[in-house]
């Protein structure tokens, strides 16, 4: 026989939740109010970052996950290629793609901080910078803060890059503390910035006044004690993809597992009386017997045209030339794992304090003089020696990193 329908257990549970309402400084970005200020905003040109984010729009895997989703927002709109199979043979950043910097079941506990959060986007190829205000300044000192955060706004909301938010709910009115967001427009006008919430279950996108923007970035992170803030790039208050033609293809964890047999080459080697060529060899050879490259061309239009004829300059250099790549089954794969010794070898890199003396000043010459002569080479060295260099500082960084994402997430 049937249990009477007031014995039934309860659908939900009185611990579970389904949205939460916007607080009074909070436009709904679907109310009529928040359609006025798009429209004004469309007006005024400071839609643009919205049309870049909009089609790539993401829910946070996890509570905890904000700074995941708003990345890959950020990742697939600028039309990064992650170099790695997201599912069958398509590439595409996924949040659970995202574990350089820390352990997904780590990051699911406790978030990102800030600095974990401008890693990962530097370990993935972005241009980033952390943008903090001040605390204990005078109010002039506050006031042009605000204004740089506002200059900043409206480069980002007329198209130059895209900017990542770290704010407090708190200050918002809104429940729940520490999160991550990506701006999407800002309405001059009515000084309107609309954040696109990745915590699409608990919020929708809304609009608030951009001073109260700025307030909420004070509150101290209880993780690192420092306020909060947004990550800008190369251009003014962005984050951005630079337009390079070649990627690094490692992780955290194969990059950790590479350098490793770089360091054995190199000390195998400063116990021979090799020479510049030799060394050279030797470790490309190592890099040859990974299972895939290091460095690899973007799959753009332009980078299929710009690649062939960026090796082909270098194979003309001295440092090239010391080493057999036209001989080899691939040569431009040689050139190739060149450039990025190039990067991993760079002044004041750990590998390249361990080359051995003799061969030190030898090899910085003629690195010199290659990045010095071939046109864009620069770029791309600067560009490795960066993601790499966003690597390492995740494998520093690891160990007790913590952030208030998660803290009372549905509270």
């Amino acid at each position: 026989m049937a249990a009477p329908l007031q014995d039934k257990p309860a659908l939900a549970s009185a611990t579970s939740f389904y949205k939460r309402p916007l607080p009074e400084a909070c436009t709904a970005f679907a109310s009529p109010e928040g359609k006025e200020l798009f429209a004004k905003a469309l007006g005024e040109g400071n839609l643009e970052s919205y049309f870049i984010l909009a089609p790539q729009a993401v829910t946070q895997n996890e509570p905890a996950y904000c700074a995941l989703g708003t990345l890959v927002q950020i990742l697939n709109s600028l039309e990064v290629d992650p170099m790695r199979r997201w599912k069958s043979g398509w590439r595409w950043y996924d949040q659970d793609m995202l574990d350089c910097c820390r352990p997904l079941s780590d990051i699911a506990q406790v978030g990102l901080t800030l600095s974990e959060f401008a890693c990962l986007a530097r370990c993935n190829g972005l241009r980033a910078q952390v943008v903090s205000p001040v605390l204990d300044c005078s109010p002039d000192e506050r006031e042009k803060g605000l204004a740089r955060f506002r200059d900043d706004l409206r480069a980002v909301a007329k198209g130059k890059g895209t900017m990542a938010l770290s704010y407090s709910r708190k200050t918002l009115g809104q429940t729940g503390d520490g999160h991550f967001s990506p701006i999407g427009a800002l309405c001059e006008e009515k000084d309107m910035v609309l954040i696109l919430d990745v915590a699409r279950f608990k919020y929708p996108s809304y609009w608030v006044p951009v001073e109260l923007a700025y307030e909420s970035m004070f509150p101290l992170d209880k993780a690192t004690g420092q306020p909060r803030g947004y990550h800008a790039g190369s251009e003014p208050g962005s984050l951005d993809a630079p337009q390079t033609l070649t990627t690094l293809v490692l992780n955290k964890s194969s990059w950790a597992s590479l350098n490793s047999t770089l360091s054995r080459t190199l000390l195998e080697q400063s116990k021979t009386s090799a020479s510049l060529a030799d060394l050279l060899f030797a470790l490309l050879a190592a890099l040859a017997s990974q299972p895939t490259g290091p460095l690899a061309a973007r799959r753009t239009e332009t980078a299929s045209q710009a690649v062939p004829s960026l090796l082909d300059a270098l194979a003309t250099t001295s440092i090239a030339q010391l080493v057999p790549f036209a001989s080899a089954p691939k040569p431009n794969a040689v050139l190739l794992n060149l450039v990025f010794l190039l990067a991993a070898l760079a002044p004041r890199s750990p590998l390249s304090a361990m080359v051995a003396p003799t061969l030190a000043s030898e090899f910085a010459s003629l690195r010199e003089e290659a990045l010095g002569s071939v046109g864009g080479l620069a770029e791309e060295v600067e560009n490795a020696t960066k993601q790499l260099g966003a690597l390492g500082e995740c494998c520093r960084s690891e160990a007790d990193a913590r952030c208030g994402c998660a803290q009372q997430s549905i509270a």
